[in-house]
Formats: C-alpha cells, sequence, structure tokens
C-alpha cells in the first residue's frame, strides 16, 4: 500500500521538522537578546550624551550670561576710553582736559543757598560804601567766604532760569558760579555770586578798576599778552560748553567785557549766567550812541538780532569777537570820533578797514600802546582774523565756539616756556589801599 509510504515521509519530514525548530528557536532569541543588549547600550549612550550635552549647554548659557555681562563692561569701558579721546581731540564737545586740568562734567544737582537779609546786611556791613564793589554790587564776607552781592529788582528774579543751578547744571570753572538768593517782601531782591578778586575785563581793559579795595590808586596796571590770550581762551571755553555740550544748548545773549571776571589767578569766567533773560532791550536805537559807558553794549549785539531780533549762539560769537577787538585793541566797542564828541568809531568797522587796506602798519599801530613790543604780531595778526571772522554780517560765516577753542588752544601752547607756566604781571602785587586814598 502506498499509503504507509505516505506517512512514512511525513513522518520523515514532520521528524525532520521537530528536530530543527528547537535550534531556530534558539537561535532567534539569542539575536533578540543581543539586538536588545546593544539597544540597551545604544540608548543608555544615548541617555548619557543627552545629559552631558545639557549640562553643557547649561554651563555654556552661564559662561555667555557671565560673558555678555562682562563684554557690556568692556563696551563702557571702551566707550568710556573713546568718548575721553574723542574729547581730547573734538572741540565741539566738552572740553575734559585743558591746561593739564580734568573738567568734571558728570551732571549733578546744585541746590542753590538761600540767605537771609540779615546775613547779608553782616556779611556787608549792612551794605556799607566801603564794601560798594560798583553800583549795586557790594563784597560781602560770611563764614569766611567772600562773595559779591547783587542788590536787584524782585520782578528780576522771575525772569531767571534757577532750574539751570538746581536741576542739571555741571559747574563749569569759565562761568561764574550763583551761589544763592535772597528774596524779601520788599521791592529790592538778592544775588549772591562766587567772588572775583580781579574784577570784570572791561575794569582791566578800560581803567574802571571798580575793586576800590584790591587796587593802589596809582598803580599803572594793564594785561600782558600772555594773560590776555589765556583770558580769551577761557572765555571761549566758556561759551562751548553753553553752546555744544549744554542740551539744550545755551545762548548767552549778553557777551561782554563788562560780564567776564577775573579770579585771583586772571582765570576768566563768564558772568551773568542764567540771566539771559533778564537782558535789556538795547536795540530800540542803535544808532544814536552817547558817550556814556552803558552805550557800549550796542556794540557788541549782532546785526541779525538788532534787525530781527535772531536768537543764536552765534549772537554770543559776534559779542565774543568784539571782546577780542578789546583785547587786541585796549579800545571800547564804539569810542567817539573827535574830542567833540562828533560821530563814533566801532571796533567791528574799524577791524573791517583794517582788513581792506592790508597795511600792516595801520593794524600795529591799533595795538594796545600798553603791550609795546612785548607780544607776538603774528600771534596778534592771527587772533585778528578770528575776531574778524566772529563778527562777519552772515551768521554763517562766523566760527563756532569750539572752533574758536581749537585755534586759541594753539596759540597758547607756542607761547614762551616761562609764560605758558604761569603769568608773570604787571597787575601784581594786588593790594588793599586805604579807602581815603581812593
Amino acid at each position: 500500500m502506498t499509503v504507509p509510504c505516505m506517512f512514512k515521509g511525513e513522518h520523515t519530514k514532520l521528524n525532520h521538522i521537530l528536530v530543527l525548530t528547537p535550534h531556530k528557536k534558539s537561535n532567534m532569541w539569542n539575536t533578540e537578546l543581543w539586538v536588545g543588549l546593544a539597544g540597551g547600550i545604544v540608548g543608555i549612550f544615548i541617555a548619557f550624551g543627552a545629559v552631558v550635552l545639557v549640562i553643557r549647554l547649561k554651563n555654556k548659557k552661564e559662561k555667555k550670561g557671565i560673558g555678555k555681562g562682562g563684554d557690556l563692561e568692556l563696551q563702557h569701558l571702551n566707550l568710556s576710553v573713546r568718548t575721553t579721546c574723542d574729547k581730547k581731540v573734538s572741540f565741539e564737545g566738552s572740553p575734559d582736559i585743558v591746561k593739564g586740568k580734568i573738567i568734571d562734567t558728570t551732571p549733578r544737582k546744585m541746590l542753590l543757598e538761600t540767605y537771609t537779609i540779615e546775613e547779608l546786611r553782616k556779611a556787608t556791613e549792612d551794605f556799607n560804601s566801603t564794601n560798594q564793589i560798583e553800583g549795586p554790587v557790594f563784597h560781602g564776607r560770611l563764614n569766611g567766604k567772600s562773595m559779591a552781592i547783587k542788590r536787584t529788582n524782585s520782578d528780576t528774579l522771575t525772569k531767571i532760569d534757577f532750574g539751570l543751578f538746581n536741576e542739571a547744571l555741571h559747574h563749569h570753572p569759565n562761568i561764574l558760579k550763583l551761589i544763592g538768593r535772597c528774596s524779601t517782601e520788599g521791592p529790592e531782591s538778592y544775588l549772591v555770586f562766587e567772588f572775583a578778586e580781579n574784577g570784570s575785563l572791561r575794569d582791566w581793559l578800560h581803567g574802571g578798576l571798580a575793586i576800590k579795595n584790591q587796587f593802589i590808586s596809582s598803580c599803572y596796571c594793564f594785561l600782558s599778552w600772555s594773560q590776555r590770550l589765556r583770558i580769551c581762551l577761557d572765555v571761549a571755553m566758556g561759551l562751548q560748553y553753553m553752546h555744544h555740550v549744554m542740551n539744550p544748548s545755551y545762548v548767552h545773549r549778553n557777551v561782554k567785557s563788562r560780564n567776564i571776571f577775573l579770579d585771583e589767578d586772571f582765570g576768566a569766567k563768564v558772568g551773568n549766567f542764567g540771566m539771559a533773560g533778564c537782558v535789556e532791550n538795547e536795540t530800540e536805537d542803535p544808532l544814536s550812541y552817547s558817550t556814556n559807558p552803558a552805550s557800549w553794549s550796542l556794540g557788541y549785539l549782532a546785526p541779525e538780532y538788532v534787525r530781527q531780533g535772531t536768537i543764536s549762539p552765534s549772537i554770543d560769537i559776534f559779542a565774543y569777537g568784539v571782546v577780542l577787538l578789546e583785547m587786541l585793541s585796549g579800545q571800547t566797542p564804539i569810542s567817539k570820533h573827535n574830542m567833540k564828541g562828533e560821530g563814533s568809531i566801532w571796533l567791528t568797522e574799524k577791524i573791517k578797514s583794517l582788513f581792506k587796506s592790508e597795511n600792516v602798519d595801520e593794524l600795529r599801530e591799533w595795538m594796545d600802546s600798553t603791550l609795546g613790543e612785548n607780544y607776538s604780531f603774528d600771534a596778534a595778526i592771527t587772533v585778528a582774523k578770528l575776531a574778524r571772522a566772529c563778527v562777519e554780517e552772515d551768521p554763517s560765516l562766523r566760527p563756532s565756539a569750539g572752533e574758536v577753542v581749537g585755534k586759541l588752544s594753539k596759540l597758547v601752547e607756542e607761547l614762551p616756556e616761562e609764560e605758558h607756566l604761569f603769568s608773570e604781571s604787571s597787575t601784581k602785587p594786588l593790594v588793599k589801599a586805604p579807602l581815603n586814598n581812593q
């Protein structure tokens, strides 16, 4: 029969299958085991790598944060260094280093003192005439400190921008400091300024010498050439601060030799700062000139201010140019043409005619005779050209205060060594004279 044969074959095949299956299962299990172990190991490595990566990212972030702060500090430092360097070479910014001194332009609050009338009376010996400097201004001394006390009407105080002093005034060494004020119930009030030991520039140039208790009546005093150059530079630096550093820029509107004051070392300070609103209207009839010194103010007024009432830093530059002309010639801004007082000579017109003539001898003759030959004529020509530029009719042709500082700084640096280091002077000694000799 064929059936048993068939079963025999099937049996053989089945046996073969039964015999082989356990081995295959064992191999498959081993393979899966190894795959599982490999996968587990890979997973462990991935997990470990992920942990390491997280830690590294965290550390990197912390370091980046620290670095960012450090970079910020470095940026601030670099900015400070760069700004300082820029200021040294740029005259449009604050002159932070002048004559070897660093001028601090850090904002600081400067509150004005409030004085009582009793304190001011005590300081001036009840406004004794022996303490009178000039007009309504008295010399006072309170708590061992000298001061200049100016009597004014109470309405004037309302026109003063005291915010310049109370809020963010960076005190500049070439601006006369307002120390305090005194308000009364009456029509008069008082302003208290730092005391300028050597009076006003006008006094020195035009013979006023108003601080009577400081000078010998017979003393023939004048400013040397080196002193004049330094004074011109000081005033320019004060204007540079007002025009280029203050924000918004401040226009003084009353620059003149009478408002420039000299300390004991003949350093110059611009007075009446913050009082632009108090400037009297002197433009009503600029052509009617009298020999009264009060009328000299007309000679400082820029044409655009007279004609249109335009107020800009350029009008200060014009007035400054007139001060330069005073320093060069020793003459007043406006002077009478002849002994009879007929006609008048304006310094601004005189300097224009001198340059038109191109006669060097005329310029030399025009220079202040008190200087003699003790000055550099080349430097004088440079100053004269600068003054001529300052009093240009067109405001756009006038130099900025920064440009003026740049030119004058070079002239001061070129002064002879002995004059550069200290001011020798025909103006010293300044001693008190008996009051009855005045």
